[in-house]
């Protein structure tokens, strides 16, 4: 199965990893870029491949955590993992996000499966 075709599977959640990855790849490529720094260059910083850093800046791996870590710390930034409640958007426009069950008769919206 190629690239495309794993990021277009029908059935996937949220939590996508394509998205995820893709969600990654954008912030290093925005932390290198504003550091001014060239993959190489973050690459020996951050002692981990330059190939690497390429793979991670286009999206082709999901980091893992102590990927993400060594990133992190080499930034001199804190990585935080946050699990969001549920978000919606009602008919007006307003968005907001709550702890819910399914179960709960005040929850009448529709979820991706």
């Amino acid at each position: 199965m190629n690239r495309s075709q794993r990021r277009s599977r029908p059935g996937r959640g949220l939590n996508d990893s394509a998205a995820i990855a893709a969600q990654c790849a954008q912030r290093l490529f925005d932390l290198r870029r504003h550091s001014g720094e060239t993959q190489k260059q973050l690459a020996k910083r951050v002692r981990m491949t330059e190939s690497m850093i390429s793979r991670l800046e286009r999206g082709d791996h999901v980091p893992s955590l102590a990927t993400l870590c060594r990133i992190a710390d080499g930034f001199g930034r804190r990585l935080e993992i946050v699990f969001h409640e549920h978000e919606h958007v009602h008919a007006d426009g307003t968005r907001h996000s709550h702890a819910h069950s399914h179960d709960d008769p005040e929850h009448q919206h529709e979820h991706d499966e």
